[in-house]
């Protein structure tokens, strides 16, 4: 990718601008042709069931009222928009399509389209900062079917998830353990990152879900440090290193919520699953190798004079069933390499409002924690932490924006740096970042991350790195 700084991002353009221009095209005609205007659409998807009200029709336009209907009381008929009168107001870009958005999501199919464009710069440190910016972008199309508003099956539901994203990863010029910006870590046009069918029973308490899955939608969850797109972008605080990467591939997992606040998961994924693959190959033939997880959630509700507290506090194991090798040093002698089979990892993690400036809404103050564990004698890095702050509406008139600042901290274990290299330390990052709720459809934000010891080697110095991100929803 180096080789060719400018290719990454003149094909990010290309696609950013030739998908707007593929759905608003059309739209605008459509507008011009007088059709009526739209009502604001439901919030960006989310995997789950969801109730959308269903659009009243608007009248046909009517002739101009005589003096004898606006004696009867006749009033006039609402006037038709244009398709870009309500732009800065509508949720998506694209608005509702003169209503026929929501038609078919009242008929149980629903989409969005998300474009996010990530710029970053390694302004100081680390492995380089000779020609230390990277362009890098994402596009990902949610499709969700609801299939028993579609008549077919009760409490049925199908998630269709295709991705694709250029990538220019200034990682490379950071050493980080991690990367700065998470979704800057591939170079494909299009895949499937999900095809999942989940089948809901017993008045919502019981789920089953099964299919190509991404098992991060299902473990690990955080309200404040969870989506690289929207909150933090470095992957340590997006995920909890302890037991990422999680596959993604074949794989199913049920969700039993006896109660409100009491939630369990328990989960197996393909141990073999390559991403951009079906796994039907490793699946269902040769070894039946098979990560598993289970985690237990409490979702108390804190009262408080302004509304209740919402917290999630997890407690997770995981299997990873591979064959590592123990670390041991090959200098002292010959000794034979030891292979363990079946590494466990456990982790603990929480996120809480502790303050709400009104009842209303989700303005104020909330925190979160993560925690976990790897086995030291077959891993290089076993231990992991993270912790942080998000403000929703910090600043008067802008209560959609979001300020964050996070922490993170990655350690080796004391068998590696016995064994093999007592220079490996620990890696330790501080990110803060300000999302600024532009339009419904369009959040800017800047982002700063100051990364000590790169790599986790205290001969790497500490790097400063600067971030843009956009993300427009259509």
């Amino acid at each position: 990718m180096d080789a060719n700084p400018g290719s990454g991002p003149a094909w990010g353009l290309f696609i950013t601008f030739g998908c707007w221009a593929v759905l608003a095209l059309p739209l605008a005609v459509l507008a011009q042709e007088g059709r009526p205007a739209d009502e604001p659409a439901a919030e960006a998807l989310e995997f789950q069931s969801t109730e959308t009200a269903v659009a009243e029709e608007r009248p046909p336009v009517a002739e101009q009222p005589t003096v004898e209907d606006e004696e009867a009381g006749v009033e006039e008929p609402p006037q038709r928009r244009g398709f870009f009168e309500d732009i800065w107001t509508r949720d998506r870009l694209t608005g509702d399509w003169g209503g026929r958005r929501t038609e078919l999501e009242d008929l149980g199919f629903k989409f969005n389209l998300y474009i996010n464009t990530f710029y970053g710069v390694n302004a100081h440190g680390g492995q380089d900062t000779t020609n230390a910016q990277r362009l890098s972008g994402t596009w990902d199309l949610h499709i969700f079917l609801d299939l028993e508003k579609m008549g077919l099956i009760p409490g049925g539901e199908l998630f269709v998830w295709p991705k694709g994203h250029f990538s220019r990863n200034v990682n490379r010029k950071v050493g980080a353990l991690g990367e700065p910006f998470d979704d800057a870590d591939g170079d494909k046009v299009v895949y499937i990152d999900v095809l999942q069918y989940q089948q809901t029973l017993l008045d919502k308490k019981l789920r089953f879900r099964f299919g190509y899955l991404d098992q991060q939608m299902a473990f690990d969850r955080n309200a404040y440090a969870n989506s690289e797109d929207k909150q933090f972008s470095n992957t340590y605080l997006d995920n909890n290193n302890a037991i990422v990467p999680l596959p993604i591939g074949l794989g199913a997992v049920a969700f039993i919520d006896p109660t409100e606040w009491l939630g369990f998961a328990i989960g197996a994924s393909d141990g073999d699953a390559r991403i951009f693959r079906t796994g039907l190959d490793t699946t269902f033939h040769d070894s039946a190798d098979f990560f598993g997880y289970f985690q237990t959630e409490f979702r108390p509700k804190i009262p408080s004079k302004r509304g209740d507290l919402p917290g999630n506090y997890r407690f997770g194991l995981i299997y990873d069933p591979g064959d590592k090798q123990e670390i041991i040093s090959s200098l002292g002698g010959l000794r034979r390499p030891h292979f363990d089979s079946g590494d466990v990892g456990w982790y603990v993690s929480f996120d809480q409002l502790v303050y709400r400036e009104q009842p209303e809404d989700d303005q104020g103050l909330g925190l979160f924690f993560r925690y976990g564990h790897r086995q030291g004698d077959v891993n290089r890095m076993s231990n992991f932490w993270s912790a942080g702050v998000q403000y929703q509406g910090l600043i008067p008139e802008r209560g959609k924006d979001v300020l964050g600042f996070g922490l993170y901290s990655v350690h080796s274990s004391q068998q590696y740096r016995r064994e093999i290299n007592e220079a490996l330390l620990r890696e330790t990052g501080y990110e803060l970042y300000y999302s600024i709720y532009v339009t419904p459809w369009l959040q800017i934000t800047p982002d700063l991350q100051y990364i000590a010891r790169p790599g986790a080697l205290s001969s790497t110095d500490d790097a400063f790195v600067m971030g843009l991100r956009a993300r427009l929803t259509f």
